[in-house]
């Protein structure tokens, strides 16, 4: 990638922390958490529970605050589940028509939790959907696979398998698409918890798991049908007051429970990831504890906040460069509306940011992400901020993107406008899709007889990008207009165009009505 490129050569001593991250993962998810071991906690220690593996994180940022064995592997029983309802979000229309085979109906096995769904019945996508994480419906889970996989169940479980590791996943092999039935499938707690994460940023997903009940509408072959949710806090059958959403997670073959569970207070959502509960009730107890613990002992802070006290020469690159401002009209702007989590008591003037560039293939119209700041507390990450690229009017080419983007990969006192020294970038590391546009050079004349056709070829011509804050000449440069301003031409302009409407009407107003008038008058004096 080019930020990776441009990065390798800075100076040692510019006091930036950097990491380019080549994992993909669409708009909206969660970034790959790193450093220090993928599931270690902000801080250690935390409540004991009879659960053999949790997680809790911050649903933003990914930030783990509190775990317990989070990347063993065990099996992920319904929540499997979770994973499917991403890849539905992602990839399905809710409108799109979901229709039962017979093996959805018939190969999903036993112990097994059913709707009453049957054969060649037809239901929109958002009612499989419902069904599945509010009821947890193991044939719709099956009819979405199916249908993702292009009719075939095996390639859904590639598209499964792909997905998580985009999300950063450690320990997880999903050979199911509903978890249930004797599916001999491994994860971990983190790696559900990766996936909850991109599920929180879907509004549709958060009234579904906020659901206590949902009707599925008249369909084909059925009456409608009323479905409870399986989460007990949703349901209000168990009382807790931070609870906002949820998917129970069944008991696996060892007898033992998992949950997943969503909670908000004073700004901060998380979701806490249960497995390997002895029984039902503890597995709820067991969420209670880790998240109340999460609540007292981290705190969420506005970005802006953080960016008043994180005191580092890198901080500067979304101050004072103009295509790193507040995103009001600029091209290139960091997202201020996200939020950062410390342990409470923390000094945020500790934090250090790293920058971590995924530069699209191609630019749509809207916000692009092109990267993000990533903040970290004692080498945790705890939080982070998207860097966006928006051009209302037209998206910029990938040539003319990178035309103007490595001016703005180095800190601004570096930059030679703020009296800094510049750096050197070395552009023969920069891969060739996206290498800036070199300069045209003419096209020498073919010799007679080089060119069969007797055609002369046209001399290439590029025309520069402005930089930003600038404007791209399009007047005539000779003349003695040459050193006006564009503000004087403009003024020049109106001046001319006031005066030939206001003359006229003065010659009218003050000569031609009062003779015509005097005129009158002799007229009726002689009569």
């Amino acid at each position: 990638m080019l930020g990776t490129a441009v990065f390798g050569m800075l100076p040692m001593d510019t006091g930036m922390a950097l990491a380019a991250s080549s994992a993909t993962a669409p708009s909206g998810s969660s970034p790959v958490p790193a450093l220090r071991g993928v599931a270690d906690p902000v801080l250690e220690g935390g409540p004991q529970i009879g659960a053999k593996y949790a997680v809790v994180m911050e649903v933003g940022s990914g930030a783990v605050l509190y775990s317990k064995s989070a990347t063993e592997s065990c099996s992920p029983m319904s929540l499997t589940k979770l994973l499917t309802a991403l890849l539905a979000l992602e990839k399905l229309s809710v409108t799109d028509t979901l229709s039962f085979s017979y093996q959805a109906i018939h190969g999903i096995g036993t112990n097994v939790t059913r709707v009453g769904i049957v054969e060649n019945e037809r239901i929109t996508v958002q009612d499989g959907l419902y069904a599945m994480l509010v009821a947890s419906a193991d044939e719709v889970a099956y009819a979405l696979g199916e249908k993702m996989g292009g009719g075939k169940i095996k390639n859904f479980y590639t598209m499964m398998n792909e997905r998580v590791q985009a999300l950063g996943g450690v320990n997880s092999e999903f050979s199911s698409a509903t978890g249930t039935g004797g599916a001999k499938q491994t994860s971990c707690a983190y790696d559900l918890g990766l996936v909850a994460c991109a599920l929180s940023q879907y509004p549709l997903f958060n009234k579904i798991a906020s659901s206590s009940w949902y009707e599925i509408p008249v369909t084909n072959l059925k009456e409608s049908r009323m479905l409870a949710q399986t989460h007990q806090f949703i349901r209000k059958t168990k009382k807790y007051e931070y609870a906002t959403a949820g998917k129970s997670g069944g008991q696996a073959e060892d007898k033992t429970y998992s949950l997943c569970t969503y909670a908000s207070r004073e700004g901060m959502t998380v979701v806490a990831i249960v497995l390997g509960s002895p029984t039902s009730d503890s597995s709820y107890d067991d969420t209670v504890s880790i998240i109340n613990y999460a609540f007292e002992n981290y705190k969420a802070h506005a970005m802006k906040e953080i960016e008043n006290a994180v005191n580092e020469d890198y901080s500067g690159l979304f101050d004072y460069c103009p295509m790193f401002d507040d995103g009001s009209g600029d091209l290139v702007y960091i997202d201020r509306n996200s939020t950062i989590v410390l342990p409470r008591g923390a000094d945020p003037s500790t934090l250090t940011k790293t920058v971590e560039y995924n530069l699209p293939d191609e630019y749509v119209h809207g916000e692009n992400i092109i990267g993000r700041v990533v903040y970290l507390y004692q080498g945790h990450r705890v939080g982070n901020a998207g860097i966006l690229y928006n051009n209302p009017e037209y998206p910029m080419s990938q040539e003319e993107f990178d035309a103007v983007w490595p001016i703005f990969l180095v800190p601004p006192s570096m930059l030679p406008s703020l009296g800094g020294t510049g750096v050197v970038l070395d552009t023969s590391y920069l891969v060739p899709s996206i290498t800036p546009t070199p300069e045209a050079t003419p096209t020498p004349t073919p010799a007679e007889g080089d060119n069969p056709g007797g055609e002369i070829a046209p001399t290439p011509t590029t025309t520069p990008l402005p930089m930003p804050g600038t404007k791209a000449k399009t007047e005539d440069d000779t003349g003695f207009l040459a050193g006006w301003s564009i503000k004087a031409k403009a003024r020049l302009l109106g001046g001319v165009i006031f005066g030939g409407l206001f003359l006229p009407c003065v010659i009218i107003i003050f000569i031609v009505l009062p003779r015509r008038h005097r005129r009158k008058n002799r007229v009726t004096k002689r009569l």
